[in-house]
């Protein structure tokens, strides 16, 4: 009787002793399920043993946990990859002396933000890294361009206008074709000229996105107030569509920003995050340079206030 007991006892103690886990690097074209084949386990358990969505699929170069038994039949040893220097089929021609340059993935950082970042288009960050969605895992290394004269980022770029330094667009009024008499000598009598509001970015009542966060329901709105600047766009001017940046609004919903200097309010489509840069420090929002028109806006930085839905 009390060898039975005994045994009873260590019964758990064998079973955990036939498990074990192993390091799996991602290769690319994996996903959950082919890596669930490989080790003969479901691919949604794999990727709930390792807390993360199934839907968002994997980067290449992220190491999963895979949880298996002794003696569990493996289709195909996992191979090493090493994100520093493998290079993805399908890539542009380059110099024998080109090499890859990586870009680490931060918190909530989207494809649209890295192409605009180093100036390369989302297809070709997709086919150097032979990606099949558009999601990214945050600190996953992927491949923005290579170096050398024949790649497709000959060097990184960043000609985009800095922040500080977008002005309020310009409006040159019409120009006067007809100059009537001068009495007297050094007066000239005013000359009535029409603009069309709408022509300068103005007049749109909040612009053509207010609708929709006001009829918007089941939304958890959150406000902010913070220092607001802006960036250039062609889009607003004709149609009052304007667009923001901002880093805890849902990507696609709809803002409602208040310019607290005079009280004029604008409804801003949200874009993508604030881009990570030295000139945004300090900056909670930036809007279009049509959405600026609308507000007021006279100088490149003005206080405002935000709702937003996370």
């Amino acid at each position: 009787m009390k060898k039975l007991f005994s045994l009873l006892f260590l019964l758990p103690f064998f079973a955990m002793a036939q498990e074990k886990i192993i390091n799996h690097t991602v290769a690319p074209k994996e996903s959950y399920s082919s890596i669930g084949r490989l080790y003969n386990i479901n691919g949604r358990e794999l990727a709930n043993y390792n807390n993360l969505e199934y839907e968002k699929g994997l980067a290449i170069g992220q190491v999963l946990k895979v949880l298996v038994k002794e003696g569990t039949p493996i289709v195909a040893q996992q191979p090493i990859i090493k994100t520093e220097t493998v290079i993805p089929k399908n890539t542009p021609s380059v110099k024998p002396n080109g090499e890859a340059i990586y870009h680490s993935v931060a918190s909530k950082e989207t494809l649209y933000g890295v192409s605009k970042k180093y100036n390369v288009s989302i297809a070709d960050i997709k086919k150097w890294n032979s990606l099949t969605v558009d999601d990214l895992s945050e600190g996953a290394k992927i491949i923005v361009g290579y170096s050398g004269t024949n790649s497709k980022a000959v060097t990184i770029v960043k000609k985009e206008v800095a922040p500080e330094e977008v002005k309020n667009p310009v409006i040159e009024t019409p120009k006067v074709t007809e100059v009537k008499k001068i009495e007297p000598a050094n007066e000239i009598k005013p000359i009535a000229t029409t603009i069309s509001v709408k022509s300068i970015g103005t007049g749109f009542d909040g612009g053509f996105f207010k609708t929709a966060f006001d009829t918007k329901e089941g939304w958890e709105v959150t406000k902010e107030n913070g220092t607001a600047a802006v960036f250039k766009s062609t889009s607003g001017w004709d149609d009052g569509k304007y667009y923001c940046l901002h880093n805890s609004a849902v990507q696609g919903s709809i803002a409602k920003i208040t310019n607290n200097a005079n009280g004029k309010i604008i409804y801003a489509k949200v874009l993508d995050l604030i881009p990570d840069i030295k000139q945004n420090s300090g900056i909670v929002l930036r809007i279009s340079n049509a959405a600026a028109s609308e507000l007021g806006v006279v100088e490149n930085q003005f206080d405002c206030t935000i709702n937003y839905s996370k």
